[in-house]
């Protein structure tokens, strides 16, 4: 399955140059439905460029202190916490932090490249 998501260009930006390999979540009915395997279609909301990820993994915490305690900040492209819970709190209001566990998806970008429709193409 292919799910779209709106991503700030600072976050987007570290997704593309390999800075930030975790995309981290409130766990809501959208995330919920995510598997191994899925593509997340990243868009920055200010260019509107795009960026589609693999799923290679998914790990389900209580809460977003949890997730960065466990997965460190530099696995979200950030040198501290404190910045990094600044951003997320921004980005989620506190109720729903509080209602919600906190979902990590583990990112594989997937640049785009030609396509070779046969092994005659690559020889060629």
């Amino acid at each position: 399955m292919k799910y779209s998501f709106d991503v700030h260009e600072f976050s987007f930006n570290k997704i593309k140059n390999g800075t930030r390999k975790i995309g981290l979540h409130l766990l809501d009915k959208k995330a919920q439905n995510i598997k191994l395997g899925d593509i997340l279609d990243m868009r920055n909301t200010s260019t509107g460029e795009h960026l589609s990820c693999r799923v290679k993994g998914i790990g389900i915490f209580d809460n977003f202190d949890d997730a960065i305690d466990a997965l460190g900040v530099k696995a979200f492209g950030y040198d501290n916490k404190h910045e990094l819970m600044l951003r997320l709190e921004r980005i989620y209001p506190q109720n729903l932090r509080r209602e919600l566990n906190a979902v990590a998806f583990f990112l594989e970008p997937m640049f785009e490249y030609q396509h070779l429709t046969d092994r005659g193409e690559i020889e060629r």
